[in-house]
């Protein structure tokens, strides 16, 4: 075994990196969901978009450090409650 203090194995080095690299080279949803607003809307929806997201990352974030989302995760009715203000939401804002 070449495992060392502090030192990652070979073996393992040899299997995450190209994985890692796959998720940096390769888009996610937030990132195509982001073009094709923008190339079917225009770059101040795509803005709006990316902004939209951002927003939600960093609400999801704050809520994880506060154990919200654990809450959430375990409450099947809470989670419910929210799935469905979200629907609402979604079909009041196309409008």
């Amino acid at each position: 075994m070449d495992r060392q203090l502090g030192m990652i194995a070979s073996d393992t080095l040899l299997t995450y990196s190209p994985i890692a690299t796959g998720f940096i080279f390769v888009p996610g949803p937030a990132s195509v969901l982001t073009t094709a607003q923008t190339i079917a809307s225009g770059v101040k929806v795509g803005m709006a978009t990316g902004a939209g997201i951002t927003a939600g990352d960093i609400l999801h974030t704050i809520m994880a450090v506060l154990g919200i989302s654990a809450i959430i995760a375990t409450s099947a009715t809470l989670f419910l409650v929210l799935k469905y203000l979200g629907a609402a939401y979604s079909d009041v804002s196309q409008y």
